[in-house]
Order: C-alpha cells, then sequence, then structure tokens
C-alpha cells in the first residue's frame, strides 16, 4: 500500500448450491439430509474481498414442469439426483471499510520537476496506516453448481496517516486523502454436505487512485469454512463461517502532491535543527537541504516513488449472513489481526433468467 492510499479490495462471494439428495423414486428411503454451503462474499480490490454465499436446498428433485435457464451448467444433472440448486444469478451491494498497516521503503524524490533522488537514507516511514471507505456493485453468475464468477466495482476514498522521520530525530505526521476507483474479477469455487461447507476465492483487482501516475494491482486470496441452519419456508437459513485472506500487494508507486498539502507547517523546525547536525562530508546533507528549501516553499510539488506492501499478508475472517428466501440474502463479514481490519456489510438479490 502507498502513502496515498489503499487499495479497496473488496472481496464478496456468493452462496454455495448444494442441496439434500435423495435416490428419486424411493418411497421409503430415510429422510433426505440437508447440504448447503454458503460460499465467501469483498474488494478487493479492488479488491480484498469479502465472499460470496450460495446455499443449497433440502427438497425432492424438482418438478418436470419447473423451467430453469442455462446456467448453471450440468444443474439438470444435479437436480435429477435430488438437489434443488439456488438461484444462479445475483446483483449484491455492499459498504466496506478497510484499515491496513503498510510498509514503505525505497523512497526517491523529485522537487518542483527535478531529478528523482534516493531519500531512503535520510527520510524513513516508520509507520502508515491507511483507511478506506467503498461503496460497491457485484453481479455474479454460477457457472457450475461448484464454480461462480463476479465481478466488482467500486468507488470510495481513502486517508492515508504516515509517521515520516528524517534523519535521527526529526518527525512529524502527514495525512493525505484521495478518491479511488476499483475494478476487480473474481471466482469462488464451493462445496456443501449435511449443512457444512467450504469456499475458496480467488479474485484481482486494478484500482484508479487520484493523485497517482499509475494504476494499483492487487491479489487476494481467501479460504472459508461454516455451517449453514435451514428453517422455515424454502430457501430460509442463517449461515456462520470462520477462514483466512491473503492480500499479495507490493508494487512500486509514483505519483505527485502538492508539499503544503501533505506536511504540517510546525515541521520545519525540527528539520531546520537535524539539516543542521548532519556533518558537511555526510551524503545526507545536500538531500535534507533539498527538502529544507522544498519546504519552505508553499508553491513546491513533490514527485514521488515508493516501494508499499500490507504489513501483515493472512488475516482471520469471521462472517455470518441470513437468507430471508431463494432470492434475498444480508450478510456482514469482518477481517482482523495481523495489521488489517476490515467490514463488510451487504444485500443480495438471486435470480434466474429462463
Amino acid at each position: 500500500m502507498t502513502s496515498k492510499t489503499i487499495v479497496i479490495a473488496a472481496l464478496l462471494a456468493a452462496p454455495l448450491a448444494a442441496g439434500a439428495q435423495q435416490p428419486p423414486g424411493d418411497a421409503t428411503a430415510a429422510p433426505r439430509p440437508d447440504l448447503s454451503a454458503p460460499a465467501p462474499s469483498a474488494a478487493s480490490s479492488a479488491a480484498p474481498a469479502a465472499p460470496p454465499i450460495v446455499t443449497a436446498e433440502a427438497a425432492a428433485p424438482a418438478p418436470a414442469e419447473r423451467k430453469h435457464g442455462i446456467f448453471p451448467l450440468w444443474g439438470d444433472k444435479v437436480r435429477a439426483k435430488g438437489f434443488e440448486l439456488p438461484e444462479p444469478y445475483g446483483v449484491m451491494v455492499n459498504y466496506y471499510f478497510q484499515r491496513s498497516d503498510i510498509e514503505v521503503t525505497n523512497l526517491k524524490l523529485g522537487f518542483n520537476g527535478g531529478p528523482m533522488r534516493d531519500f531512503s537514507g535520510l527520510i524513513k516511514v516508520p509507520k502508515a496506516t491507511t483507511e478506506a471507505t467503498a461503496l460497491a456493485i457485484r453481479p455474479n453468475v454460477m457457472i457450475f453448481p461448484f464454480l461462480s464468477l463476479y465481478a466488482v466495482y467500486a468507488v470510495g476514498d481513502t486517508a492515508t496517516n504516515v509517521n515520516v522521520q528524517v534523519g535521527d530525530s526529526a518527525s512529524f505526521d502527514t495525512l493525505a486523502k484521495s478518491g479511488a476507483q476499483v475494478v476487480t474479477l473474481g471466482g469462488t469455487f464451493q462445496l456443501g454436505y449435511k449443512g457444512f461447507f467450504g469456499v475458496a476465492d480467488f479474485n484481482g483487482a486494478v484500482s484508479d487512485v487520484e493523485r497517482l501516475a499509475d494504476t494499483v494491482g492487487a491479489n487476494m486470496l481467501s479460504f472459508r469454512v461454516g455451517y449453514n441452519h435451514r428453517f422455515g419456508p424454502p430457501g430460509r437459513g442463517v449461515a456462520l463461517w470462520a477462514g483466512t485472506a491473503g492480500q499479495v500487494l507490493e508494487v512500486e508507486t509514483e505519483g505527485s502532491v502538492r508539499l503544503s498539502e501533505v506536511v504540517p507547517p510546525d515541521a520545519l523546525a525540527g528539520l531546520e535543527a537535524r539539516c543542521a547536525s548532519i556533518p558537511p562530508l555526510d551524503p545526507r546533507g545536500p538531500l535534507c537541504d533539498a527538502f529544507l528549501e522544498a519546504l519552505q516553499d508553499p508553491n513546491s510539488t513533490v514527485d514521488y516513488s515508493l516501494d508499499k506492501k500490507p504489513a501483515g499478508t493472512w488475516n482471520m475472517i469471521l462472517g455470518a449472513q441470513y437468507a430471508l428466501d431463494r432470492n434475498w440474502h444480508f450478510r456482514f463479514e469482518a477481517t482482523f489481526l495481523n495489521g488489517r481490519t476490515t467490514y463488510l456489510a451487504a444485500a443480495e438479490y438471486r435470480f434466474d433468467v429462463l
């Protein structure tokens, strides 16, 4: 992640389809077991992020007169074995919040259009934290009973708080805010049996962030296991799950910003003393003087280049979904630990196209 923003990886998954099974035509068979499984819901990017949930319904083989669309493929074969699949298409709207610790290295700066110089020996970033919020829409389709594909488009804002240390003593905090748009493509593998389910989800996100010269990419991989309790009318149930998510984001980021927007005025006092204390032959001296000179001009701009990545790659997941019926699903998921916290609240409508 950068000192300017964070990729909003909203990782969203859809319910997993698995139903109760009974040998067709066997009127004496024992009661059918309930097989169901919700899958993950994100963000990327964006994103990470968050899982989709597909739930299966315990039911006898579907009546012959009931019509089904082309998806999921092999759906008729699965229904013939006694499974009733969820609706194959879904549209989810979700709100996403993410707070992450990031590591910044290999810092290069150029002032007022001048040449880029390596400042990593003079300027350190011991702590950087970014927060992002996003509103996203996620269409998805169940291609096979065990595989769903989805896309996510998210619009949000980011705020990055960076502690900057110049030399060994002078330091100050800076806050940078940016807007971002994130596009994510992903796939969800889902399996379930007697209410227990497992989900694996992978997505890739590309973010277009204000003030960054290039788009930012990120990948997220997540795993979930849980249980779906069915009750009431067809499709109704509550699913609970736990899992882990890993975000891969380690790229070079370039951008430009006006110094007066990110550096507080009181940073000059400590920096002047620090620059004056550097020995004449120390190569950090000219860099410190150039940085100080740029800060003294309120109209100065700085071009920057840096490497960034999450402070921690893998995080824990806890989530829940309430399915009102076969069409309406409501979901909440959180990730935590290892320097990253996210919250996802979502509503999804599922349907078929005949």
